[in-house]
């Protein structure tokens, strides 16, 4: 994502709008930044995946399911699956949207079907022995009946073994 700066006179603005400038624009920062508010919204603590069962899935495992995303062109999923990883774990609707470059009349019906696919393969021919799927979608609890989904999160299993990773790399 690239920096954008926006100048603009804001000496005529009443102290109300200033206020409700200055809101949007740290909305717009939490959003961009790491999608904070969304994780908020949906896990009590982001930190949660550092306890988080592994339930048989390791780096391999992971590791696989990132290198079939790229080789099936699932772009857009797999820079979904790190931003959420990089969140804690959650991945809001609109930036999917985002990183997908997409349209307002995009559908995102069978979105996670490529890694429920891989996940398949996983279980088949690389011995995981799990009944985590890799992602799931996130609705509102409090709709009933159909309704788009929110976003999505990967399991904690795997957001702890990256991200335990990941601190291991940067320690050395």
């Amino acid at each position: 994502m690239t920096n954008t700066i926006v100048q603009f006179d804001v000496t005529e603005f009443t102290p109300e709008q200033l206020a409700q400038l200055k809101a949007f624009v740290d909305s717009l920062r939490l959003d961009a930044d790491s999608d904070s508010k969304e994780i908020y919204e949906t896990e009590d603590d982001p930190q949660l995946w550092r306890e988080a069962d592994l339930d048989g899935w390791t780096l391999e495992h992971v590791d696989y399911l990132r290198k079939r995303l790229q080789e099936k062109g699932k772009d857009v999923q797999l820079a979904a699956f790190d931003l959420a990883i990089r969140n804690g774990g959650f991945v809001s609707r609109e930036s999917v949207y985002r990183l997908g470059d997409y349209g307002p009349d995009r559908r995102l019906n069978n979105w996670i079907a490529p890694f429920n696919s891989i996940y398949e393969e996983l279980v088949e021919d690389r011995g995981l022995e799990s009944e985590t799927l890799p992602v799931a979608a996130v609705y509102d609890r409090a709709v009933s009946g159909y309704q788009r989904a929110r976003g999505y999160r990967v399991f904690q299993g795997i957001v702890r073994l990256v991200r335990e990773r990941e601190e291991r790399l940067t320690q050395a």
